[in-house]
């Protein structure tokens, strides 16, 4: 458990970040990776979401697949803003709001209705902060 523990920080930060050594579509496609956070900023949103998911107590089989889910969503996430999709503002908002409610619908069977509370409030956190990033309106559920 430790052990995911420590790995999930350098892991969630490689996932926000460029990756090195891929092929040549792979590369073509990070020229494209628009950075909405800088290195600190990711890390400090990281760091407190993960503090943050600590409460919610998860068994070692439950955080590992509620990670593995995070990490997959939150990477088809921060790719939405790449120069080559040519989203509008609008359009990312869009399609983050309905990648967010697929990791949701993905996330909650794995949790019990308390933690799934927990894990909604947290990612909030997240989203107020993307969507003071990009200038949009927040809306409290």
């Amino acid at each position: 458990m430790k052990t995911i523990k420590l790995l999930f920080i350098p892991i969630f930060v490689l996932t926000f970040s460029s990756v090195i050594g891929q092929s040549q579509k792979q590369l073509e496609r990070e020229k494209n990776k628009v950075d909405m956070f800088s290195v600190d900023e990711r890390a400090n949103l990281q760091l407190l979401f993960y503090e943050k998911t600590k409460a919610m107590n998860l068994s070692e089989d439950v955080e590992e697949e509620y990670y593995r889910y995070l990490l997959h969503y939150a990477y088809d996430m921060q790719r939405l803003n790449d120069k080559d999709k040519d989203y509008t503002s609008e359009e990312i908002k869009e399609e983050l709001e309905k990648l967010v409610t697929k990791m949701n619908s993905r996330i909650k069977p794995i949790l019990t209705e308390e933690q799934f509370k927990v894990h909604k409030k947290n990612w909030n956190d997240v989203m107020k902060v993307v969507y003071f990033k990009n200038g949009w309106d927040w809306e409290e559920d």
